[in-house]
């Protein structure tokens, strides 16, 4: 090949690429590699059969067909299950036992497009990757090694000849369906009415149906050709002001609530009869509820008014770094370890269910990867079983307040610095510091809890990193002292008032992240604009100051 492609490469979910850089020759290498992988370890075998589906974004049905093309060049059979839910084709090939490939780049603008890849029981999760980078690695150098005639290929990485996909397999669209309506009253929401917000979300029909199926009345609104990026957990401004208008634009004051989902319709959007949204993270606590969940596993970085509630509920709460991955594997450890009803949920409001289910005496099968209708219709549900209206059900929950940012242009290695020089001893294990009244608490990563005495070296480290922290989380800038740090994935510091800095290198980008959570969204807000702000926000303060004491060899934990 005269044109080396841009190779792919794996996010928190998947392989994610400009469109530019997703040729035909790089999804085909890619999707050979993941199926050589699967083979390898057992997975599948030669001839076993692949799901596939995708979402409504204009390249994706080209990747689609190549994705194809790599299915049948393996020697395995492809299913075409059309254009569904990420976790609609998830389901149904989980059910079937095979292997699965969305194509879709979820929530991110249409330039850019993804791969997400399933084994037969469910996502690949981390310890997968190296394994199938491996594989891609021998299939880039197979093909790379072909030449003009024996390749597929030509010089821009497109198909000679166009490959094509068979036809339509509707099963997989209608066991997503009525995974719903067998475990819902037909009339569940028989005097409600719902507005869809459908933009160009993939399960946009899917998800009218069901609500229409059980007794709504829905009001498609906003239907769109062209592809509409939305980000559940960073909702934009205009996006929020388009659902404040759409009340007073359809005028039903019997207006129930107003639901959609992002691209790949696996993460929700729920907002109140006045227009008003809701987080993700706290959608999630409304579906670990009405699902009677014993475990529970959330990323880190969600609003802590999960940790209250479910605290309340007698939920057993795991953190983990944040990813799909990581909360799967947190719900596996708890259903080794014992533990039945097992959710997860991202701050995004992807829900997952580990286990199976019962709901009004009917079984709801375990979908161990991003949904987004089993949490709108699990809040649904509880305001529609008390009658009571969306709003009331959010406002009960503890008002906790969070934001997000980003600092751009900060050098991968400078945040991993300051992480470095902030964290515990590597031998010590600690994943979360308590600081009550002179004394220290830690908890180690198998969760074994101990005091430290006030002559132990490690209580003397960390008394000083708390010290150096409240230098630049201080009190002129309105912080509190320190009484709490946890390390899972970045460094989540809290703080006496309640207030909350979560602090968090990108692990593959130039940026730096900040979470805040407080009483008012106003103050979470300012946690964050502090923390970030240009040129001496408190993360700068920190970069200057490692450089400044020459700190360059850190021990890594």
């Amino acid at each position: 090949m005269k044109k080396v492609p841009i190779e792919l490469s794996f996010g928190t979910s998947g392989l994610r690429g400009l469109v530019a850089d997703m040729t035909d020759l790089e999804c085909y290498i890619n999707t050979k590699a993941f199926i050589e992988y699967l083979i390898g370890i057992n997975d599948i075998s030669r001839g076993s059969t692949i799901c596939i589906a995708g979402d409504l974004r204009q390249s994706t049905a080209r990747i689609m067909a190549a994705v194809t093309a790599a299915i049948e060049d393996s020697g395995c059979k492809s299913d075409n299950c059309g254009f569904i839910p990420t976790p609609a084709l998830a389901y149904y090939a989980i059910q079937k036992g095979q292997a699965s490939i969305m194509v879709t780049g979820s929530h991110i603008p249409e330039d850019r497009n993804g791969i997400k890849l399933y084994k037969h029981g469910g996502e690949i999760l981390k310890a997968d990757e190296v394994g199938i980078v491996a594989e891609v690695a021998r299939a880039r150098r197979e093909e790379y090694a072909r030449s003009v005639d024996e390749t597929l290929f030509d010089e821009s990485g497109m198909f000679k000849q166009p490959r094509r996909m068979g036809s339509v397999n509707e099963e997989a669209k209608k066991a997503y369906i009525y995974r719903y309506l067998d475990v819902l009253p037909f009339d569940y929401f028989s005097d409600k009415t719902i507005i869809v917000y459908q933009h160009s979300a993939v399960g946009r029909d899917i998800l009218a149906y069901v609500l229409e199926s059980l007794g709504a009345e829905v009001i498609p609104v906003k239907r769109s050709n062209d592809f509409v990026a939305i980000d559940t957990e960073n909702v934009t401004t205009a996006d929020r002001e388009l659902f404040k208008d759409l009340p007073d634009k359809y005028k039903r004051r019997d207006l129930f609530t107003i639901v959609s989902t992002d691209g790949d319709s696996d993460r929700p959007l729920i907002a109140d009869e006045n227009g008003e949204l809701y987080r993700g993270d706290v959608i999630g606590i409304m579906a670990c509820q009405y699902l009677n969940a014993q475990f529970a596993a959330v990323p880190i970085s969600a609003n802590d008014s999960v940790a209250i509630q479910l605290k309340r509920d007698g939920v057993m709460l795991r953190y983990t770094k944040i990813g799909s991955p990581y909360v799967i594997e947190a719900m596996n450890e708890a259903i080794v370890q014992g533990k039945s009803s097992v959710v997860s949920w991202e701050v995004n409001g992807g829900f997952l269910t580990g286990t199976d289910f019962l709901i009004n005496d009917n079984t709801l099968k375990a979908l161990p990867t991003r949904d987004a209708f089993l949490p709108i219709l699990c809040a649904l549900a509880q305001a529609a079983e008390r009658n009571i209206p969306i709003s009331q059900l959010f406002n009960e929950l503890p008002q906790r307040y969070t934001e997000a940012g980003v600092l751009d242009n900060f050098p991968q290695e400078s945040g991993q610095q300051i992480m470095k020089y902030f964290l515990p001893p590597e031998e010590s294990r600690i994943q979360q510091i308590s600081f009550v009244a002179g004394a220290i608490d830690v908890t180690d990563f198998a969760d074994m809890t101990r005091v430290l005495d006030s002559e132990d070296p490690i209580f003397k480290t960390l008394s000083s990193k708390k010290a150096e922290l409240e230098h630049y989380f201080n009190s002129e800038l309105s912080f509190d002292n320190i009484v709490g740090i946890n390390y899972v994935d970045g460094m989540r510091i809290t703080f006496a008032n309640g207030d909350i800095a979560h602090i968090r290198p990108s692990g593959n980008a130039p940026q730096f992240r900040v979470f805040s959570n407080a009483n008012s969204q106003g103050r979470a807000n300012e946690i964050v604009r502090l923390c970030i702000a240009e040129p001496v926000g408190i993360v700068r303060q920190m970069k200057e100051s490692m450089i400044e004491a020459d700190i360059t060899n850190v021990k890594i934990i």
